[in-house]
């Protein structure tokens, strides 16, 4: 079997396009709502806060869904019947699982105030509520839009991420300007933004599925999604836990939230990579693992260069973007390349699990990714009284490193893949270890930030110049010959 690969990059091009949209939105808005008399750094760290309560809620409502409805709708691909009640029956056990979290906040409320310093943080009820429903309508969106890329509805998946990053972001700006210039205005225009989109998808998907909650469909998706729901859980705190540390430093999280931002518009794009990927190696798989090996690879070693080269190519506009801020929020210019660099662990590690994920074999997911959050909180306490910001980085760092390396020698005793480990694992890691020296050089020495920033973005395309010149020279002279 051969992937068309004029068909591949056509829907990697335009799911990376309509992925970028949301964080690009999210960059136009940011700086009308900061400055001297609007929001500052220390209600960017109160939005990082409930982000991170709305990632929570998202774990818990998905239950892992998107992974669990692309990898099922192959079983159900041949009978229609089927197929409604499987995808009715996954979009209600989201709503399910969402209303178990509201209610679970609305009694532990008081106690959930008392895990934070900040006194508008501690008034949950203020803004935690409406944190969880943006949680759960991005379960919703996420779920779905999982579905249309397995459908290659293309279409109706450009359309609904266009209006939901239009709508969201239109709201997060009303909500600050027009209903409460803080964090929780913004909350509450999120929350109304994505709303408008999960509810549409909810009604578009009803009128095609019906309404089912099918417990008999549902019980080996479930078997399949409960060790991905366990990990998912496992890895929001492997995420998310440095926020909670820097908690008390309102200022340092606010500068740390904003390079996290654009780092997590790095992990969108990325998605719309993987959102092309994940279906055509899956086809593959499905098709014979050892038949389309090659073809196996192939994909990968295009997942793994897109995604380096995307992460090189951000890391010096999004450092001058953020010099346009007027308050402390311009210091997050100076962590960009090595948060930005993060997300090379992240395309390893999705990469690695696409095999462990077809076979079914989701339960190391659990065990392993256990032993690493144990870790990473570990060296959070440790390092961040210590260091600040480096310390919740060289964490999160450290605790994705192992990730990568744990789930590829699990994933050689699943499937046994000859990857090539140059492109895929060692150059990569190489790129990370010099991007971080050069980090430490600079504030050592007081380099300009932008001059290691250009050497960081320069060793990770040179290094694929090296990995990649056949391919290139093929491309060079194909573009000759025409």
């Amino acid at each position: 079997m051969k992937v068309n690969n004029k068909e591949f990059f056509k829907l990697s091009f335009l799911y990376t396009v309509v992925a970028a949209f949301p964080p690009l939105l999210n960059l136009i808005i940011r700086p009308l709502i900061e400055g001297p008399d609007k929001l500052h750094a220390g209600d960017f760290s109160q939005i990082e806060i409930a982000e991170t309560i709305t990632a929570f809620a998202f774990v818990f409502a998905t239950f892992s869904m998107g992974n669990a409805i692309s990898r099922f709708y192959y079983d159900y691909i041949d009978d229609k019947k089927g197929y409604n009640k499987l995808v009715s029956s996954i979009l209600n056990s989201v709503l399910f699982r969402g209303l178990l979290v509201l209610t679970a906040a609305y009694y532990a409320q008081d106690y959930i105030g008392e895990l934070f310093t900040q006194d508008a943080l501690r008034d949950f009820s203020s803004y935690g509520f409406m944190a969880i429903v943006v949680g759960i309508n991005r379960a919703i969106n996420l779920t779905a839009f999982a579905l249309f890329r397995n459908e290659k509805k293309v279409r109706l998946y450009i359309g609904f991420s266009i209006l939901l990053g239009l709508l969201r972001t239109g709201m997060q700006y009303a909500g600050v300007v027009y209903y409460d210039m803080s964090f929780i205005g913004y909350v509450y225009g999120s929350c109304i933004g994505s709303g408008i989109i999960a509810i549409s998808i909810l009604i578009y998907t009803y009128s095609k599925t019906g309404f089912h909650f099918d417990l008999k469909i549902l019980k080996p998706v479930n078997k399949f999604a409960l060790p991905l729901f366990e990990y998912g859980i496992i890895a929001w705190g492997i995420t998310f836990a440095d926020r909670y540390f820097l908690e008390s430093k309102a200022t340092a999280l606010g500068i740390y939230s904003q390079a996290l931002l654009l780092g997590n518009g790095i992990e969108i794009v990325l998605q719309g990579i993987r959102g092309a990927s994940q279906p055509e190696i899956f086809r593959l798989m499905k098709n014979g693992i050892t038949r389309n090996m090659d073809e196996i690879k192939k994909l990968s070693h295009l997942l793994m260069a897109q995604s380096q080269l995307i992460i090189a190519l951000a890391i010096i506009p999004a450092m001058i973007y953020c010099l346009l801020f007027k308050t402390s929020l311009q210091l997050a210019a100076g962590f960009i390349a090595i948060v930005f660099v993060r997300y090379i662990l992240r395309s390893q590690l999705i990469i690695f699990s696409f095999p462990i994920y077809y076979k079914k074999r989701t339960q190391f997911f659990l065990y392993f990714n256990l032993a690493i959050l144990i870790i990473n909180l570990l060296l959070l306490y440790f390092l961040v009284p210590a260091i600040g910001i480096y310390g919740a980085i060289t964490a999160v760092m450290f605790s994705q490193f192992l990730q990568v390396i744990g789930t590829y020698i699990y994933q050689n005793k699943v499937v046994l893949i000859s990857w090539n480990l140059k492109k895929l694992l060692f150059f990569p890691l190489a790129n990370i270890l010099i991007v971080v020296l050069l980090e430490i050089l600079k504030v050592t020495f007081d380099i300009n930030l932008f001059i290691t920033a250009s050497l960081s973005v320069l060793t990770i395309i040179g290094s694929l110049v090296i990995l990649y010149k056949a391919e290139l020279r093929k491309i060079f002279l194909k573009i000759g010959g025409n």
